[in-house]
């Protein structure tokens, strides 16, 4: 009887090592750690700064530099206003004409401002006294990220008509009033140049600075700007030739950037 007992409690000895000894099962790809949590899917993180943040509204003063306006004027061409109904209306101020900013969005691209602003449908027409040729440029936006001004030129496609220099985001962006701020200087770019002489019939564009443009544009205010533009983050200092392309406008005037 004790020899029975003796066995029995070897056979579960050694059955019970086997079990402990039995690998765990594998376990499934649909089940692991990294798996999102049953009924979704993990949300998709955005980093701090690649964030778009909405443009409300704003105003854009863009102004014909003092050499451009003579060279122009002693061909015949002057400057006008274009509404938002293609209506043509001369004006005598030298110091522009203003768009209102209607949209858009910013971003931080590298420590540079990046995104879009979209311009009122109004713009700027240029008008040939003597042959009586108007030009009209209208529907402007500005690619933040490309450092590009588009617009159309008599209703045709968009086109970039002149490029600047793309400004840094933190000296760019003020938290305090929520708002985009940018100072710079645009030039015109071989293509428009090339078209508005052949449309006006004159050679007043010859490269060099185009338009002079101060905007202010009014972001969302219910936006977190510091995290989501990333606005802690210093880039790395601009090389010789960085601060060489950001020298003075025109006139002595520093371009943002």
């Amino acid at each position: 009887m004790r020899a029975r007992h003796l066995a029995t409690a070897a056979v579960l000895t050694l059955t019970t090592a086997v079990l402990t000894a039995a690998p765990a099962p594998a376990q499934s790809s649909a089940t692991s750690a990294t798996a999102p949590p049953t009924g979704g899917r993990s949300p998709e993180a955005r980093p701090a700064g690649h964030t778009e943040v909405p443009v409300q509204g704003g105003s854009a003063r863009f102004a014909t530099p003092p050499a451009l306006l003579a060279a122009l004027k002693a061909q015949g061409v002057v400057i006008a206003d274009v509404d938002a109904q293609g209506a043509v209306t001369p004006h005598h101020d030298a110091d522009g004409i203003n768009l209102r900013v209607k949209g858009g969005a910013v971003t931080n691209s590298g420590g540079k401002v990046g995104g879009e602003l979209r311009f009122a449908d109004a713009g700027i027409a240029l008008v040939h006294r003597g042959t009586k040729k108007v030009v009209k440029i209208t529907g402007f936006t500005a690619d933040l990220g490309q450092g590009a001004l588009r617009a159309r030129i008599d209703g045709g496609p968009r086109q970039t008509v002149g490029t600047f220099t793309r400004p840094g985001i933190t000296p760019s962006i003020d938290t305090a009033t929520a708002t985009l701020r940018m100072n710079t200087g645009i030039t015109v770019t071989a293509a428009a140049a090339a078209r508005l002489n052949e449309a006006l019939g004159t050679t007043g564009f010859s490269g060099g600075p185009l338009l002079h443009a101060r905007i202010d544009a009014a972001l969302d205010p219910s936006v977190d700007l510091r995290t989501a533009l990333n606005l802690g983050h210093r880039p790395a200092p601009a090389t010789g030739e960085g601060r060489r392309s950001a020298g003075a406008w025109e006139g002595g005037e520093p371009l943002a950037g």
